[in-house]
């Protein structure tokens, strides 16, 4: 599998490696349990694409220690966006535990100092596969301007993982059906 590292670098998106590198050094400093999400957890997952921005999971009472442990290091905190940009201009946005993953959803954001929700891959805390692919549905049913980024994300970790049906006993019932159908798309039914 080739590594997320050397797809942003294919991609011309050093800078973007580098600022999920430097956001997770810096949090992990301040002590501040994070995950990655997203596009980038995504790639980390083995499904090579790009992104412009890094989602970043963290408690809601860690929020003010993780934007002042950027902020310390150069990062600017733009307000109106609800995110920090790194030097480099790259947008950290931040997700919070115990929110609804998508609108209306069941599904929470997990806590990224639950063992269970998180994995390492290249040095960076991601979320595990199930709560990646369960956040990605619960977001893409809940707003339908990213349904077509979301359930693409899905089913391309699908085919990655070789995920079968079976793979939904793993995930929250509320979302058990859509990743079935899911399934049945990245097989080409």
């Amino acid at each position: 599998m080739v590594s997320a590292e050397s797809t942003y670098a294919m991609l011309g998106n050093e800078s973007l490696w580098d600022a999920a590198k430097t956001a997770h050094r810096l949090l992990d400093e301040s002590r501040v349990a994070h995950a990655v999400v997203g596009g980038v957890a995504v790639c980390l997952h083995g499904y090579q694409r790009n992104t412009v921005d890094i989602d970043m999971v963290v408690r809601q009472e860690d929020a003010k220690t993780a934007r002042i442990a950027l902020e310390a290091a150069g990062w600017i905190w733009n307000e109106d966006q609800k995110e920090c940009r790194s030097p480099s201009g790259v947008p950290v946005q931040f997700l919070f535990s115990g929110e609804r993953a998508g609108r209306g959803s069941e599904v929470k954001i997990p806590d990224p100092s639950e063992a269970a929700a998180v994995t390492e891959f290249e040095g960076l805390p991601t979320l595990s596969l199930a709560c990646l692919i369960e956040t990605k549905i619960a977001c893409g049913e809940g707003n339908l301007r990213r349904t077509h980024k979301d359930f693409a994300d899905v089913v391309e970790l699908i085919a990655a993982h070789d995920l079968s049906r079976s793979f939904a006993r793993h995930l929250h019932k509320s979302v058990r059906k859509t990743f079935r159908e899911l399934v049945l798309r990245a097989r080409g039914g």
